[in-house]
């Protein structure tokens, strides 16, 4: 059983219920995990997950298609772990979410360790389980075979991954690669596009892999941890055989993949990697950033699960934003650390698209208060699911990729 490598983890949750609803107004906090939030059963929460796992070691319940469903009732967005930390809110507070990403490596150099309850690793243990043992939802195991056989999840041709590309004279070999990931290969090509054409114009030398394969991210989040280590040795020996150096992701979950789960599965990688954002931040600090355009909207940020809180960013983006003449950004509430997850993540959007929606119907109110007429987000996921939820709640909101906004301002 795949648990067991948590099991020191499930026995040290002790069940307070801060990952069900949380109220710390001066945090940012007054509702937890989204899940929860919608279907209000105990066993789609945090806290219910880690007991179904207590019970599940202790040999008193066995997985079975209940158990599954609770299981797969989960964003992975982290808010759980966020609000586990120890005096994360009060570190926040103190010096905002770049003193909370900073103070747990430097106290765990020192020797104080001060982390959180990994409960998103306890619920893909069980999700691992659960394939293992044929419990797996029908669209996530759809999902799985087609990346298996066509090396995206998307059911499309490998033979099309690169064409978004086509006409903007992009080499296939070079010191950079842009690792695109399935999603904008496939669904949302503009986001591939927009980066590279603005990587073109601020006169970096890059390249992008006809054979790249799925960055593993969604097969990892759905528990099938195998097929996820094949296509993740597939890249790294890809990238490593052709001397890359460096990678450039506009993915967020593509991101979170190569920095956080790739060296996991395979070690240290010959090469770093930056998301979009934090790249662009670099650009435009280093002047090579030429904005042409002014944008005059305003508009408000959407902070990724996965590129916030699972890897830090929250900055880059608003500092390029920031940048962009005629943009007024304004923040909506709560937002960065204690951000509500748009509802894409965890492979929900793919095993229950309508509760996906209705999670990220949440935020329409928070974001109609800002004023704002665009939504800008770093994160395809995300993008996507917002364009339906924009459908649905009829709101006249435009959703657009940081780099879309990047790419009319400088004229591209």
């Amino acid at each position: 059983m795949r648990l067991e490598r948590c099991s020191q983890e499930v026995w040290m949750c002790n069940h307070c219920s801060m990952c069900t609803e949380t109220v710390c107004d001066e945090a940012g906090w007054y509702k937890t995990c989204p899940v929860y939030g919608q279907l209000r059963f105990e066993d789609t929460s945090a806290r219910g997950h880690n007991t179904v796992a207590f019970y599940l070691l202790e040999g008193s319940l066995s997985y079975s298609k209940e158990v599954a469903e609770s299981v797969f009732a989960c964003t992975t967005c982290a808010s759980c772990e966020e609000v586990c930390r120890p005096f994360g809110n009060v570190v926040a507070k103190i010096g905002g979410s770049a003193l909370k990403t900073l103070v747990p490596p430097i106290l765990n150099a020192l020797g104080a360790e001060m982390d959180t309850l990994h409960t998103v690793e306890i619920v893909e243990a069980m999700r691992a389980d659960c394939v293992d043992l044929g419990l797996q939802p029908e669209p996530l195991k759809k999902m799985a075979e087609s990346t298996d056989k066509n090396r995206n999840p998307y059911g499309q041709p490998h033979s099309d991954r690169l064409k978004w590309a086509d006409g903007l004279g992009i080499p296939d070999a070079a010191d950079t690669v842009l690792f695109v990931g399935c999603t904008p290969s496939y669904l949302t090509r503009e986001i591939a596009q927009s980066t590279a054409r603005i990587l073109k114009r601020a006169g970096v030398s890059f390249a992008v892999l006809p054979d790249e394969w799925c960055c593993g991210s969604p097969l990892l989040r759905a528990g099938n941890i195998d097929l996820a280590r094949k296509m993740i040795k597939h890249n790294v020996e890809l990238l490593a055989g052709k001397g890359v150096r460096r990678i450039i992701a506009p993915c967020a979950e593509c991101y979170m993949a190569i920095g956080r789960d790739w060296p996991k599965m395979v070690g240290d990688l010959p090469f770093s990697v930056h998301h979009i954002t934090d790249f662009l931040a670099q650009l435009a600090s280093a002047g090579k950033l030429r904005f042409k355009n002014s944008i005059k909207s305003t508009v408000t940020y959407h902070d990724p699960c996965h590129l916030g809180r699972a890897m830090g960013i929250y900055d880059e983006p608003r500092s390029v934003l920031k940048a962009l003449p005629g943009v007024r950004l304004v923040e909506m509430y709560p937002t960065e650390h204690a951000a509500w997850c748009c509802g894409a993540g965890g492979g929900l959007k793919a095993s229950n698209p309508e509760l996906a929606v209705d999670i990220g119907m949440e935020k329409v109110p928070l974001i109609k208060q800002t004023g704002a007429s665009v939504l800008v987000s770093s994160c395809p996921f995300c993008k996507t699911n917002f364009v339906d939820v924009m459908r649905k709640a009829k709101v006249s909101i435009e959703v657009k990729d940081l780099t879309e906004l990047v790419a009319e301002s400088m004229g591209v």
